[in-house]
């Protein structure tokens, strides 16, 4: 079965290379990392210790983890911290947030030699995955060595139970080697015991992008020297746009000339999830009409009709400045982007039919009338149009998406506790 696997997985990769290179997507550092050969430095801050490893494969489930991994590193002084990620981004906010308390690394690619080679040089004491990320070779190598292995903020989307049970029985023998599931939701669990999970080691601790929003969540003088730095007033709307991917920002283009058209004072900012996407976005804009800035580099004289995000971990703060919000990967079938750093913050959010990587999350938001759910691109211009012009309605809807951000906090709590039981 695992020359199969291998097999298959080496076709996807070949399959990759070309619309990588295409992409800028190998850096030389990241992909001898993902060979399991990691820099010297890294070797040494390992040497004589048994780190904690955990890995988010991008920029959200970094984002997601870190009070998790400040909690850790907290728990565990003098051992460091492993954290491991696949994307150049989320490979840039790990390095951000661990900075010296730890190393960041790149994931190795799941091929027996590679994952060796990993283990050797970390020797971790523990390794736990976020989300969904189910590696057979790395959690049966790990595994076979006697490392305990944990899913934290587990989640089973409908998408994938439906094309997981095809594979019941195989997933059944992957996921007995591990020790623990911490799920998001009841759902979650329930999936992941019909997928094959040991009921006893299931557990619900609900989802960390709670604790995580509400401590990304700026401060209102750091959101009040943001819009200083942009030249913005108090008389303006802003339209803000997150974690946008190609065939959105169109969208919302054509929703902001329509109500700039009828309210001059309007503004739009546009967050793509991919940011090498910045110069296509950017001739969009242009193409419409308008004129774009890249907000890193603006000046507060400088006039802008469309401000586009270039930095990472900076969109919590342009969430601070919105009249609106409207979520991305949710016009496209993706699967929806994460809303919560948004409802933290109190604002009106508004997302389309697409949300199933946040079912649960958007559920909560749309039930208590914090958010309103798309049914189609056509629904976008009236939608905002409404917000912007019943300032009353769209605070209430984003005092209540703050009230809910508030309750359901606690799952961090939760799931420290549960760790103790693979940490020890």
């Amino acid at each position: 079965m695992w020359w199969v696997y291998e097999l298959l997985l080496a076709i996807g990769l070949i399959a990759y290379l070309p619309k990588a290179l295409w992409r800028r997507r190998l850096p030389h550092r990241g992909w001898r990392m993902r060979l399991g050969r990691y820099p010297d430095r890294v070797t040494a801050s390992m040497k004589g210790h048994r780190p904690v490893w955990v890995h988010a494969v991008s920029v959200g489930e970094v984002l997601a983890a870190r009070p998790l991994i400040d909690a850790l590193v907290a728990q565990i002084p003098g051992g460091p911290l492993a954290l491991s990620t696949v994307t150049p981004g989320g490979f840039e906010v790990a390095s951000q947030h661990l900075g010296d308390r730890g190393v960041v690394i790149y994931f190795p690619l799941d091929l027996r030699f590679c994952v060796r080679r990993a283990l050797d040089a970390l020797h971790p004491r523990a390794l736990i995955l976020l989300e969904s990320e189910l590696w057979p070779a790395m959690m049966h190598l790990t595994k076979a060595r006697g490392i305990p292995i944990a899913i934290v903020n587990g989640r089973v989307s409908t998408r994938t139970f439906r094309r997981a049970r095809w594979l019941a029985p195989w997933l059944g023998n992957l996921l007995r080697h591990v020790d623990l599931f911490l799920m998001q939701s009841e759902t979650d669990a329930d999936r992941m015991i019909q997928l094959g999970a040991a009921p006893e080691r299931v557990r619900v601790a609900g989802s960390l992008k709670w604790d995580a929003s509400l401590a990304a969540r700026p401060t209102s003088s750091e959101i009040e020297a943001t819009a200083r730095r942009l030249g913005l007033n108090s008389h303006e709307s802003i339209i803000v746009g997150g974690s946008t991917h190609r065939g959105e920002e169109a969208a919302l283009l054509s929703a902001f000339r329509i109500l700039r058209s009828n309210q001059g004072s309007t503004r739009l900012i546009l967050a793509p999830r991919h940011l090498e996407r910045l110069a296509e976005v950017e001739r969009m804009v242009r193409e419409a009409g308008l004129i774009p800035s890249r907000l890193s580099q603006v000046a507060s004289n400088a006039r802008w009709d469309v401000g586009l995000v270039d930095t990472f971990g900076q969109l919590p703060c342009y969430y601070g400045l919105a009249s609106a919000v409207f979520i991305g990967g949710s016009l496209i079938p993706h699967g929806g982007q994460n809303p919560l750093e948004a409802a933290s913050l109190g604002k009106p959010i508004v997302f389309g039919p697409s949300m199933h990587n946040f079912a649960d999350i958007a559920s909560q938001l749309t039930s208590c009338q914090a958010a309103r759910q798309l049914s189609s691109a056509a629904e976008l211009t009236p939608t905002l149009r409404g917000l912007l012009q019943d300032a009353g309605s769209a605070h209430a809807m984003g005092r209540r998406a703050q009230e809910l951000t508030e309750r359901s906090r606690g799952s961090l709590q939760r799931t420290l506790e549960a760790l103790q039981s693979v940490l020890k």
